[in-house]
């Protein structure tokens, strides 16, 4: 099977964020009790993705099917958070949050074909009504990337075990 994105990853840190992108995560922290997010960020990294291939007929009927060519995410890392926005055109910003301790790993059923990780979580943001649920989180297969997934399973088992 093909890969349905290019995707590659940078480390970085709140402070190189898009003005939009750090309001959206200070009004989501603030929201939601989580503290000042941009400042206590241990890891950033943000990954551009651009799809390779067209929405599926079934998507593009049913509006199922991402909305636009290209879009970021940002996933940030807190001592008790994971913080992912994702950004694109169409979509807009949305951004979701879960406490690392409650975090779980769903077996990458996409291995060999995109990069990242199923995230298990209960989330606060754009989806908080909604019972846990899983995220894709696509992350770069590039040394950042990689970086970013070891620090975030390292981040999740030290919550776990402290």
């Amino acid at each position: 099977m093909k890969p349905l994105y290019e995707r590659s990853s940078t480390i970085t840190d709140t402070g190189h964020l898009d003005v939009p992108i750090r309001t959206a995560i200070a009004t989501h922290a603030e929201n939601n009790q989580l503290g000042d997010v941009l400042a206590n960020a241990r890891a950033v990294c943000e990954t551009r993705s651009v799809r390779l291939y067209r929405n599926g007929l079934l998507a593009r009927l049913t509006g199922s099917g991402d909305p636009d060519r290209e879009h970021r995410t940002i996933a940030i890392l807190t001592p008790t958070y994971l913080v992912i926005v994702v950004a694109g055109d169409k979509r807009g910003i949305h951004v979701r949050s879960a406490r690392l301790q409650a975090i779980s790993f769903n077996p990458n059923r996409a291995a060999g074909i995109d990069s990242g990780i199923s995230v298990v979580a209960h989330w606060s943001g754009e989806i908080a009504s909604q019972a846990v649920s899983a995220f894709y989180l696509g992350l770069g297969d590039d040394e950042a990337g990689q970086a970013f997934l070891i620090a975030f399973r390292e981040a999740v088992v030290a919550a776990k075990t402290h």
